[in-house]
């Protein structure tokens, strides 16, 4: 996962989604939200003990104008859904969000998510530009 949060390389392997926001608190203080959309219609699915598993990891970094790293962040998401929840959710998926405290200025983001069961990877770049 660390090489592909360094490469620019984009791969689709698994349904995401990736959207910014920003947050200009004063002149030097900005934050960054960082939105990883997960669409679970295509997401493989384990059943155990009549749920549905997998687990995702879902890092988010930041990098400069120069393509220096700033900051990143990795979560792990678990999925244990009965089957009505997924039949609800299924259409929507989820989101999570992952901010960060940055001063203002131009900054590439960099999504990367694997999952447990497929051993499947997605890779999406963005920008966000703070004045």
């Amino acid at each position: 996962m660390q090489e592909a949060i360094f490469s620019r390389e984009e791969m689709h392997e698994l349904p995401i989604d990736l959207h910014t926001q920003y947050f200009k608190a004063s002149d030097v203080k900005a934050s960054v939200t960082v939105i990883t959309h997960v669409d679970l219609r295509h997401l493989r699915l384990r059943k155990v003990e009549g749920r549905n598993h997998n687990s995702l990891t879902i890092v988010s970094a930041l990098f400069d104008r120069n393509g220096n790293y700033v900051i990143g962040n990795q979560k792990l998401v678990e999925l244990r859904l009965r089957d009505d929840t997924l039949e609800k959710r299924v259409d929507s998926g989820f989101s999570v969000r992952s901010s960060f405290d940055v001063k203002p200025g131009t900054y590439l983001i960099r999504l990367v998510v694997r999952d447990a069961e497929g051993q499947m990877m997605s890779a999406a770049n963005g920008a966000v530009e703070i004045p």
